[in-house]
């Protein structure tokens, strides 16, 4: 077995089966990689020097989702390199079998896919506006492209953001379930406990929130990527310039700035957040002139909801068995501290929004 970032334990044998079934070559051999928080992710080095990324989903068996997940992939990544942004989008390889397919069920029911390696490294807090930039660039494919995936899927098989609980009812449980688990879940207690305690109050909040909005007529919605930030961007570190955006995992049809909500979410969990918030919308608002008064105005709400909806995520995962609860006790307390300051700082957040639209 090796290691992942996951509870769970990936089967080397099924990586390098999955290596067998789409990469070149015969003989393999396996390295880490520096993600695959959800997923078992590996690099794949192929007898004949080439190198790829191998990933043996960790879902729940959930082949609708990554069948999905592929369908989007094929949609946008014309749009991308046709618009000549200067990134691309993971592609998968397709089987050598003939079959056509970019994902293979393997013995275990897990699925697996072999990917084309994109150059390029996480930039963490580095770079934030050009992320910033990148993602309404990528944001605006993916509404070019969503004509092409609704025609083969008239829903996505991920749960809408605002369908907050939605991850934790796939799972068999319930808003109510959820509640008695950060109530009285033993992995929840102790010096983490008022954190745990504090975020379910938070959700109960952003239910409400939620509610006006609907009430309201709702945001406008197109097809997200669902999960794109600064650990799911990779950079040219010595240019600063975006070179992929990877990991569509959750890609859904939900509200559209949501896009933006997801990256702000991670800057928001960093020491003095302010400036990295500035820079990233500097350059999504430069690409997006889609964006409505509405949206800028619930946009903190939009940004506790990706926090929050993280929370239900892991607990959802800790029920199901993919991954234990001290997943969620490690991040609790970070977690609350992000949402107390998107709360403080909301009128700041939605400023930065209307200044960068006017750049």
């Amino acid at each position: 077995m090796v290691s992942t970032n996951t509870f769970a334990e990936a089967n080397e044998a099924e990586l390098l089966r999955a290596c067998e079934l789409f990469a070149p070559g015969s003989s393999f051999a396996l390295s880490p990689t520096s993600g695959g928080v959800n997923n078992h992710v590996r690099y794949c080095d192929c007898d004949d020097g080439s190198r790829f990324v191998v990933r043996l989903y960790n879902n729940g068996q959930n082949t609708n989702r990554v069948a999905f997940e592929h369908a989007v992939l094929t949609a946008v990544g014309p749009h991308v390199l046709g618009n000549d942004y200067g990134f691309v989008v993971p592609k998968a390889l397709k089987a050598k079998s003939g079959n056509g397919s970019t994902f293979a069920i393997l013995p275990s029911g897990d699925a697996a896919s072999v990917f084309a390696l994109i150059p390029g490294a996480l930039p963490k807090t580095k770079f934030a506006e050009a992320v910033g930039e990148a993602t309404a660039e990528l944001s605006y494919c993916l509404q070019l492209a969503e004509g092409e995936v609704r025609s083969q899927f008239q829903q996505s098989p991920q749960h809408q953001y605002r369908n907050i609980f939605g991850s934790l009812v796939d799972k068999g449980g319930s808003k109510e379930s959820f509640y008695h688990e950060m109530e009285t879940n033993p992995g929840l207690q102790g010096a983490v406990k008022p954190a745990v305690l504090n975020l379910a109050n938070m959700i109960r909040d952003v239910e409400r929130q939620l509610v006006i909005i609907e009430n309201s007529g709702g945001l406008p919605e197109t097809l997200l990527h669902g999960d794109v930030h600064y650990d799911n961007t990779l950079c040219d570190l010595s240019t600063g310039r975006v070179t992929g955006i990877i990991d569509f995992e959750f890609a859904v049809f939900d509200w559209r700035f949501m896009e933006a909500a997801v990256g702000l979410s991670k800057y928001v969990g960093e020491p003095n957040p302010l400036p990295f918030v500035v820079e990233y919308l500097s350059g999504f608002m430069r690409r997006a002139d889609w964006v409505t008064d509405k949206e800028i105005e619930w946009l903190p709400t939009l940004i506790k909801l990706r926090v929050l909806e993280t929370v239900v995520y892991f607990v959802a995962r800790a029920v199901s068995g993919e991954d234990d609860i001290s997943q969620l006790a490690l991040r609790a307390e970070n977690y609350a501290k992000r949402v107390t300051w998107i709360e403080d700082n909301a009128v700041a957040i939605r400023t930065a929004a209307r200044d960068g639209a006017k750049r």
